[in-house]
């Protein structure tokens, strides 16, 4: 059995999506819009601002990303680090993808949690997620210079994309899961997103963490706190991590993430380094993490959280 984006993409983001492409030349539209050279702008701007990380280039950053590709089997995208103090990271293009991070979120996550990340964008492009998304994020940044004094006329689009672009996050959230065989890595992303680095956040217990998503919507039984939290999120491009981590525990109860589970189990073999057992690419001669030289050794793709 092999894992595809349909085992984990989130059945709110599935029928949000679906009505996107229903609207009539909706897709087409988008894709022109992005063709006429706003890509290019964006790919020039990344290749202008940020560095292009590969396997000679900062190679303890990149190493993360062939694997989690290879398992949700994606073309890799381009990869780029961004001086940013915020911790943050994004995926745009269409017939261009590129994945961007920035040095905030590198200083304040660790490894396990920076793959989560990416496994988290990688898992925008194997959901197709791109193309809307990369139109979403346009419209709220940009939706006035793009527009003029017609930017009111796309407020509708805008808050419609953005009302998908939320339920995509959380089919992200379960695409990093999958590649873990866990939730921890993309839990604990999640609470470092809320409250900070690791060395503040690490103590947080997880069950009060989640009983506190519980309220929240226990909070919203109330009418006039479900109008208020609408209005809180209604511009918003993200759900609030609480209540991603919540979607995220609850789903990796269900029947859907065991069934994931057997799955990865009876998944190939990947090439990991002898000296550090990180991913190992076929054609290193010698380790981008530690710098040992092969053979590699053989293991499943990758270690699961609760065997480490």
């Amino acid at each position: 059995m092999k894992i595809s984006h349909r085992d984990f993409i989130h059945p709110e983001d599935y029928a949000a999506l679906e009505s996107l492409k229903a609207i009539p030349l909706f897709s087409s539209c988008v894709k022109m819009f992005l063709n006429v050279g706003v890509e290019q702008f964006l790919h020039g701007i990344s290749m202008a601002q940020k560095i292009r990380l590969g396997p000679d280039q900062l190679p303890h950053l990149y190493g993360h990303l062939p694997p989690i590709c290879e398992f949700l089997k994606i073309s890799e995208p381009e990869f780029y680090l961004e001086m940013n103090p915020q911790p943050n990271a994004y995926t745009q293009g269409d017939t261009r993808v590129f994945i961007t991070i920035t040095s905030g979120l590198v200083e304040h996550l660790d490894e396990d949690e920076l793959q989560a990340v990416l496994a988290h964008e990688c898992g925008h492009i194997a959901c197709h997620h791109v193309l809307y998304h990369t139109m979403a994020g346009l419209l709220t940044d940009f939706g006035s210079a793009i527009f003029g004094p017609l930017a009111p006329l796309s407020a509708p689009v805008r808050l419609a994309l953005l009302y998908w672009d939320r339920r995509g996050e959380l089919s992200a959230d379960r695409a990093a899961a999958a590649y873990f065989g866990s939730c921890t890595s993309m839990t604990e992303t999640l609470i470092r997103l809320a409250g900070g680095p690791k060395s503040i956040t690490e103590s947080v217990d997880l069950n009060r963490y989640i009983q506190q998503a519980e309220a929240y919507d226990k909070l919203q039984e109330s009418h006039w706190d479900k109008l208020l939290q609408g209005f809180a999120t209604l511009n918003a491009s993200h759900p609030f991590p609480a209540v991603r981590v919540r979607e995220l525990h609850r789903w990796g109860q269900s029947d859907a993430f065991q069934k994931i589970l057997e799955a990865r189990d009876q998944s190939d073999s990947i090439l990991r380094c002898p000296g550090c057992e990180k991913p190992f690419q076929e054609h290193w001669q010698f380790c981008s993490h530690c710098g040992a030289s092969g053979p590699p050794i053989s293991s499943k793709s990758p270690m699961k959280e609760n065997e480490a």
